[in-house]
């Protein structure tokens, strides 16, 4: 299965393997029979709960005179249903955070060597210990990015010479990221050219960062960044544990971005490719306008241009496609 096709984004929003290929065989040759289907994949059983998930769904439908022959139903209630769990796993995903940092507070609590497992770092010690924390890696970073940037949200080139030499790099972007003036043009896209992973939500709980399975960082939201600028680091207990299952959450339910941000290989305009990055994380008309450099009525233009193109009438619609065809 592509790991960027129509089976890879319905296993995304929450559906089993087996249910994503059997939806996409009813989209080839509809109407299939639940015989026809056990034969392919060789347990009726396996097919029976399949297809069962597709109808609670919402995305298939019975037909025939004895309700074995199954067709494709229209996605779009099902599609906002099964956005609507993945959000909530997203929200259990986030509790389960909060709950195991409070098992090991409780488990820790005066205990001569609990405080080798957590660090506070305030003020201008903040960026020497992250860019130390960035040298040691050797393997990979898993990052959930938003402001507030401790840097200065420049260009880094430390991750580009690392992407370079072979080091991953798994970045989900929030749409407040998106929303940093220039931080999309002058640091996400040059890091994507260099290798970059990169995939993007509209909101993220918590602005985090793993190296490798050595230490993780988590910074205090953008509204209390003014008020107390700090960091915490994090070394392998179940609290890093609880981190890393956040992330991977994260990153399964976020929208992928093109790895290589390669814009002459797309078959759309740098410019439109960076709206439809704002427009996906959630930016205001306004706000895409500003970022971009254009007025509202050329930005709508665009809109029009590219909706076109697709063959759409509606943004949401205009989202699913551009991510379904490569031009995000």
């Amino acid at each position: 299965m592509s790991p960027d096709g129509l089976g890879a984004q319905l296993i995304r929003l929450g559906l089993g393997e087996t249910a994503a290929r059997i939806y996409r065989r009813m989209l080839e040759s509809a109407p299939v029979s639940a015989g026809e289907l056990a034969c392919r994949e060789g347990d009726a059983e396996t097919v029976h709960l399949a297809l069962k998930e597709l109808a609670d769904a919402g995305l298939a439908v019975s037909s025939g005179v004895d309700g074995t022959d199954f067709l494709p139903a229209n996605p779009g209630e099902a599609l906002a249903a099964l956005t609507t769990r993945r959000q909530a796993e997203l929200h259990d995903a986030r509790l389960a955070v909060q709950t195991a940092y409070r098992a090991f507070r409780r488990a820790h609590s005066g205990m001569p060597h609990a405080q080798d497992l957590l660090e506070v770092v305030t003020g201008d010690a903040i960026v020497p210990r992250l860019q130390h924390l960035a040298t040691m890696v050797r393997h990979q970073v898993r990052r959930l990015d938003s402001p507030p940037y401790f840097t200065g949200g420049h260009r880094n080139l430390l991750e580009e010479e690392q992407l370079r030499r072979g080091i991953t790099y798994r970045c989900v972007y929030s749409g407040a990221s998106l929303g940093d003036p220039g931080y999309l043009t002058g640091n996400i896209l040059p890091c994507l050219r260099a290798g970059e992973q990169a995939r993007l939500l509209p909101e993220l709980p918590v602005k985090l960062t793993l190296f490798d399975n050595r230490a993780a960082t988590i910074a205090l939201t953008i509204r209390e960044a003014d008020r107390n600028q700090s960091i915490v680091i994090v070394r392998p207990c179940s609290l890093f544990s609880a981190l890393e299952g956040l992330f991977e959450t994260s990153w399964a339910a976020a929208l992928p971005l093109d790895r290589r941000g390669q814009a002459s290989e797309q078959p759309i305009r740098p410019i439109e490719r960076e709206l439809l990055i704002l427009l996906a994380a959630g930016r205001k008309d306004d706000e895409i306008a500003a970022e971009l450099g254009v007025s509202r009525r050329t930005l709508f233009r665009y809109l029009e241009t590219l909706m076109d193109r697709a063959g759409v009438t509606s943004r949401f619609q205009l989202g699913v496609f551009a991510s379904h065809n490569g031009w995000l």
